[in-house]
Formats: C-alpha cells, structure tokens, sequence
C-alpha cells in the first residue's frame, strides 16, 4: 500500500502534464473546438487525485478536493457542448452561463470547506486524520451529484441517439469519443454510489489515466476536433438537390435522400461504391475538379438534365478530406431561361420607354479613390440631362452636375449608408428654362440605380398654390398672411425706411350707395393705382376692408413722404366704376424706422394711430395743401 501511495501521484502528475499538453495541440490545432477545454479538466481532475491520494495533510487534501470538484463540475458542462457542437450547433452563451452555475458554487464551497465543512469533513483517528466520503454530505447527493451525473448521461445518451444523423464515415470516431466519455463515468457510479471499491481509492483518475493513449489516438490521428459533424440526415434529406459526399479515392460515404433517388440505390448500397461506374460523364467531371470548384450540365437521361457542381471538401487545416457533389436539375430552370430570353426584349422595351429616367452606376478604383461611372442610361435619362447615351455611358459620377453628385458620392460611398435609399429634389437650368427632378437612388448589388422623375409641374403647381395662399383674390395684392411673411423679410434686411398705413374716406357709404360689386370693384381699383405708384421692391398688402399697409425699405423721410403725397393724390382722382363716376379720397399714416421701432406690427400701430389723427382735417384742407397733410400724418418721433 505504501508503494502504491507514492507510485500513484507520480504517475497522476505526469498523465496530468499530458492530457494539459494534448490539450495545448488540440487548441492550437482547433481552437474553436471545446475538446482542448475538455482536456483541460481532465488534466485538473488527475491532478486533483495527485494531491489528495494518500495524503493526511488536510491543506493539502484540501487544494486537491478543490481541483477535483472545480474539473468534476465543469467536465459535464464541456461534454454537453461538444455534444451540442457535434450536432445541432453550440449553445447560446445564455445557456452555457446557466449550466456554469452549480460547477462556481461547488468550487467556492470546496475552496472554502474549512469553513462550513459542506463538501467534507476530517474525522481525527488513532491513526491520524481521515476525511469522509463525498456521498456523506449534503451538497454532494442533492445539488452537484445530480447536476454533473445527471448532465453527463444526459449528453452521452443524446449524442448516442443521434448516431444515426451524423455522416457514417463519422460515426466511429463519435462513439469512441461516447465510449471515452462512458467508461469513466461508469467507473465513478459504481465506485461513489453503488460502492464498488474502496471510497477513498482514485477509481476515476485512473481510469483516465488508462484511457490517455486512446485521448491521444483520438486526438493526434483521427483529429477528432478537426471536424463538426452535422445532422446530415436533417440538412441534406431536406434539400432538394441531390448531395453525395466522396472520399478522397472518390468512394461514396454518405449520399442524401435526393440522390439515392437519382441513383436509384439505399444509402447502405451506395456506401464505398465508385460514384456512376456506369456515366462516363461523370467521370469526367470528378478528374476535372481537382483541387477547384467547378459546374458542368450533364444529361443523365432522355428527359432530364442536371447541373453538377463538384467541390473539395477541407478540414480546418485546408487538407482536403474527399469531394462534394450537388446534382441540381435545371430542366424546368432552362425552359424558364428559354422563356426569360423571350421577355428580355420586353423589358428593355419598358425601360427605354418608361417616361422616368433611369441610370446605373458601377463603382470603379482609379488609383487611391473610388469612383462611380454610368453604365446604362435610358433615353429618358438622356432627355431629362440634356445628353445622349454615349456620352452618359462610361462617364464619372462626379462629371454630371445636374444630378449634385457630391450628395450621391457620399451616401454610397459610405458602407454604413450605401445599402439604403436616397431620394431628394434638384433644380435644373437649361435652354428651355427651369425644371425638376426629383433624383432616387437605391442600391443593386455593389452598385447603385437612379431613377429621374420629373416633377416640374408639379413644382409649378405648388408655387401657383403657394401663391395665391397668400394673395387678396379680389386686389390680387398680398393678403395679411402673405405681407406678414415678406414685410417681416424686407424690415429686418433694411437699416431705414417707412411704413405706411392707409385706408378709404367714407367707403361704407359709397359701399351702401352703390351696392358692394361696386365697392369691390373700388378696392380693386384702388389697389391697383397703390401698386402704380410703388417701386418692386416695396411691399404692399392689404389688411382687411378698406385697409391696406406699404412697407417702404431704404427710404428716407422726404423720400417717404414723397411717395405718400403720390399715393393720396393718385387715391383722390375720380374711379370710373359701372359707367359711373365716383370720387374718394384716401387717408394715410406714416411711421418711420429705425425712429418709431423695428418690428412689424409696432410700426403699422404708429401708422394707423397718425392717420387716425390728421383724419380730423377736412378733406379740403388736405387737398389744398398736400405737403402740410403729408407732414401732419408722419408719427411724430419718441
């Protein structure tokens, strides 16, 4: 028994430092293969029993439990992925992160036993100390037996029932990977829960260490983590294209239910055959492959024809591994062809005479820049540009102005934005006047297509629209809103000027005198002779009834008064209105800027408020001196 507790760590510390270097080799032979993390725990589990086989030492023990319970823990946890990896794909990290939850608890208890003594305990003996079997406490039998038992026979009996999906050039590498796994775990069952053995005797650790040339075998020779094996049933009997899987001396090793159908064969029959012994065709095809992807349409029978694609299948470390063959049956595919060439010439038809102008531009390197050029342009496009199609063809982007290519350059050349739309509007200035396009670019492929819409009518119609939105319809001068806006816009770009506020002498009896059409007509009229008098830059509008406002930019006081004087004797002449002759006179309020103010509607309360206040002379007297009324209706300055 001494012998044996001095020869047993020595050979667990050495099995341990060669399961971490196989690991090292798998990992960097693979590295995205959980075998290498596999090996790891192994490693760690032995290394566990190096420590705590025939020790008294309760530190020491205690570093070797912890080890164990860290790998003992984690083992199922890697298992179950590469289970997961060997069929139907890695679990979410979600997942993973769950499954690690029990392993981080027994590892903290075990680091910490001392403390609480859940994971074992140190009995003191004549013959020294001795610790208690794992299945004696709590945590062991309730939470971290169940979970890694139960995780583990779990992931063997499920690799174990999808034998029949993977590829069966796989299946015997799989189950000595299966039987690797079962046989220590079998060893720890009978030896922790139906006690077989002596409970204190490394059963585990050492079968794992036994089985360490088959690890080695596995991993070194059949690199088992070279490769994933898919659920091929799943994958390729749902495909419709026959698949068929040679080895590298072209013998078939798994086919799916499509080409056992084309074939005419079970699977099992096909298994090591020389692939279409009886089609030269095929043949061929196979010595053309070599190490390149090639497609060759062969016709197998009177009433069928196929594509075959012929690949090489490579391991992780580019070797090649056999050939792929994928049989496409294209016979439905080359009537539709047939009938797409017949369709082409209708299509193109639409195109060139679409009334919207449509462009395709191709991304092309010219030295340290990327650069886009058109390659094709419909007439429309031709029409809408003012070019013809050689000269739009093979030209850059950047050449063609009219269509504001810097805004288009930058949006495609933009990986984050060249895979979304574009859309905006752009003038154009030609012979024949203004016109708009509204430009939309949208991407094909690496390239990108515009399409041209003329929108010039319409942009004809929302200015009428916008027009008459802020025009009196009967003065067809500037209504309220309308002067609001560019009497607002004159003052603010005027250091001095004037604002004139004037309405009609006694236009509500003229108006029940001679009936309203006539008093529109009268506004009208009126409106008009302001408009005569006014320069084209002055803003009239009218205000309401008989109300109408001028604004008088960059004029001085005379120059204001001047024309205010104009106004009222231009307003005071007699208006022909239905055949008949009616006088009226005006009245008109001046307010100066920037004396009296700056804003708007403060200046044309000044004004309104002056001309209330010369409306108390007679009309007389305002016509016999003009000058004296002029003056007396300016806003005297604050």
């Amino acid at each position: 028994m001494d012998v044996l507790n001095s020869l047993l760590p020595t050979i667990f510390a050495a099995a341990s430092a060669m399961y971490m270097a196989l690991a090292v080799y798998v990992s960097r032979s693979s590295p995205q293969s959980i075998i290498g993390v596999f090996l790891v725990l192994v490693g760690l589990l032995i290394a566990g029993s190096m420590f705590t086989f025939g020790t008294t030492d309760p530190h020491i023990y205690g570093v070797g439990r912890t080890l164990g319970f860290f790998a003992a823990g984690f083992l199922p946890v890697a298992y179950y992925a590469i289970y997961r990896q060997f069929t139907s794909g890695m679990p979410g990290a979600m997942a993973i992160a769950a499954l690690c939850i029990i392993p981080t608890m027994t590892t903290i208890l075990a680091a910490t036993n001392s403390m609480h003594n859940m994971i074992w305990d140190v009995v003191i003996t004549l013959d020294g100390p001795e610790f208690t079997r794992l299945t004696d406490h709590f945590w062991f039998n309730r939470v971290h037996g169940p979970f890694a038992y139960g995780l583990f026979a779990f992931s063997m009996v499920a690799l174990t029932a999808r034998l029949s999906n993977i590829a069966p050039a796989h299946r015997r590498t799989v189950m000595m990977f299966i039987g690797c796994a079962a046989v220590p775990f079998v060893v720890s069952v009978c030896n922790n829960f139906l006690g077989i053995g002596p409970p204190e005797f490394p059963f585990l650790s050492l079968s794992l260490t036994i089985l360490l040339p088959v690890y080695t075998y596995a991993s070194i020779t059949l690199r088992v983590h070279d490769f994933s094996p898919v659920a091929y049933q799943t994958l390729f009997d749902h495909v419709r294209d026959p698949i068929i899987v040679l080895d590298n001396n072209d013998r078939i090793i798994c086919a799916n239910l499509r080409a056992t159908e084309l074939l005419g064969r079970r699977e099992s029959e096909l298994l090591g055959r020389q692939l279409w012994e009886d089609v030269p065709e095929a043949r061929a095809v196979l010595a053309q492959a070599s190490e390149l992807d090639m497609t060759q349409t062969l016709r197998l029978d009177a009433s069928r024809t196929y594509e075959v694609s012929v690949a090489p299948l490579l391991d992780a470390n580019r070797r090649r591994q056999g050939t792929v063959v994928v049989c496409r049956d294209v016979t439905e595919r080359r009537k539709a062809l047939s009938q797409l060439a017949d369709s082409e010439h209708l299509i193109r038809t639409l195109i060139e005479t679409s009334s919207n102008g449509i462009l395709r531009f191709a991304a092309a390197e010219d030295g340290d820049r990327r650069i886009f050029r058109c390659v094709f342009a419909n007439r429309a496009a031709e029409s809408h540009l003012g070019c013809d199609s050689d000269s739009l063809v093979g030209q850059a982007l950047s050449d063609l102005r009219q269509l504001e290519p810097g805004r288009l350059i930058a949006h495609f050349a933009d990986a984050d934005r060249a895979e979304t739309t574009i859309s905006f509007e752009t003038l154009l200035e030609g012979e024949s006047g203004e016109s708009w396009l509204r430009v939309i670019g949208e991407p094909v492929g690496h390239d990108f297509s515009l399409t041209l819409i003329d929108i010039t009518q319409r942009k004809v119609n929302e200015r009428r629209m916008l027009a008459e939105a802020l025009r009196d319809p009967l003065t067809g001068v500037l209504n309220r809103r309308g002067f609001e806006k560019e009497a607002t816009t004159c003052i603010r770009g005027s250091s001095q000027g004037a604002v004139l506020y004037l309405d009609l002498n006694h236009f509500k009896s003229i108006n029940d005198r001679f009936g309203h059409q006539a008093g529109d007509a009268l506004l009208k009229a009126f409106g008009h002779r302001l408009e005569f008098c006014l320069r084209p830059e002055d803003v009239l509008g009218r205000l309401g009834g008989d109300e109408f406002a001028i604004v008088l930019p960059g004029v001085s006081v005379e120059d204001a008064r001047h024309i205010a004087e104009r106004l009222i004797s231009t307003a005071s002449e007699a208006y022909i209105i239905q055949g008949q002759e009616i006088r009226c006179t005006a009245s008109v309020g001046i307010a100066l800027m920037p004396q009296h103010g700056e804003e708007l509607w403060h200046l044309i309360s000044i004004a309104d408020a002056a001309m209330y206040n010369v409306k108390n002379l007679t009309e007389i007297d305002a016509a016999n001196d003009r000058a004296a009324y002029i003056e007396a209706a300016t806003a005297e300055e604050r």
